[in-house]
């Protein structure tokens, strides 16, 4: 007999004790006993009958729990939240316009990194990688959408809004968090035998998409769906290693709290014009690049600040001149 049995059933317990020992002490007739008998027979058969379908709740509860465990590893804290609460409900086409805040990132060039990899040695790697970053997006109240092999795709909106300026700012700030914990990750898969360090290229974008259940009657996608979408993954593809692209609907949200570069008109897959993407800078960053030539010059530059066709432009005048490089 459980603790819980015990609490329950204490009163049902005692008045049963007690009855028994009315019976057992009454000696002038005035309780008929065999009635009296048979209500005691009768409560106990009901104790028995109520304690085994109290068992059978608990059982039932805790596979409950285990499954609900289950499925919070495969859906993203904020919907499993709202539909574990009834908020949310389980539909096809339930979906509804939002402006959100999606974030897209990818490992770069891990095609070449994980050739060489056995299978247990790439699974720990990676997970090692997207455990990390996980731990990030929740941190910050991202909505995970989806993992596509290394890519990472989040939004931030939605389910739960506050505004349109706290949604931007927390994406880019996940994003450069991502940026320095990655940084310090190299150490520890340098340790692990991976020698070449990993890099990633990240893109955001804010706008209007439709957001909601997507799929079957069998199986659904909470997701999101519209031009920003692709829009912060064709950003994503133009940045360079560790680089922060943001839209320029995002930046006109961070500008004045997050330091950016000056606008970079990019030609994307998908879109009829050229599209203006802003460089994203940490306060604290380090952001550069070194070119070697072989001459023995080591260049530096930050392309959140310069871009390379105007560090090609300058370094040509210089020369031209004979200025000094």
């Amino acid at each position: 007999m459980t603790v819980g049995e015990k609490e329950l059933f204490w009163r049902e317990r005692q008045l049963l004790e007690r009855s028994k020992q009315l019976l057992e002490a009454q000696a002038d007739g005035f309780i008929p006993t065999a009635e009296y008998q048979k209500l005691i027979d009768s409560y106990a058969e009901l104790l028995a009958e109520l304690s085994k379908l109290t068992r059978r709740s608990d059982k039932t509860l805790t596979r409950l729990n285990e499954l609900k465990l289950k499925l919070k590893r495969y859906v993203s804290p904020p919907i499993y939240k709202r539909i574990t609460s009834g908020q949310e409900m389980v539909e096809i086409n339930k979906t509804r316009r939002v402006k959100l805040s999606i974030f897209y990132s990818d490992i770069v060039g891990f095609t070449l990194h994980s050739r060489d990899m056995e299978g247990e040695a790439l699974s720990t790697f990676l997970n090692s990688y997207l455990e990390e970053m996980t731990n990030i997006i929740n941190k910050h109240g991202g909505t995970l959408d989806k993992y596509i092999g290394d890519a990472i795709m989040v939004f931030f909106g939605d389910p739960d809004f506050s505004s349109d300026e706290d949604h931007a700012l927390r994406c880019v700030r996940m994003a450069l968090e991502m940026r320095s914990r990655l940084k310090e990750m190299h150490r520890y898969w340098f340790e692990l035998g991976y020698a070449n360090p990993l890099h990633i290229r990240m893109g955001i974008a804010t706008g209007y998409v439709s957001v909601g259940n997507f799929g079957s009657s069998e199986r659904l996608d909470y997701t999101i769906i519209g031009s920003p979408v692709n829009l912060a993954s064709r950003i994503q593809d133009q940045a360079g290693e560790d680089e922060i692209l943001i839209s320029h609907t995002t930046w006109a949200l961070v500008k004045d709290t997050i330091p950016c570069s000056e606008a970079i008109y990019m030609n994307l897959k998908g879109f009829s014009q050229a599209e203006p993407a802003h460089a994203v800078v940490a306060e604290d960053s380090d952001d550069t690049l070194e070119i070697l030539e072989d001459a023995g010059y080591c260049l530096q530059y930050n392309p959140a600040k310069l871009s390379l066709e105007e560090l090609i432009r300058e370094l040509s005048k210089r020369v031209q001149s004979d200025d000094p490089i």
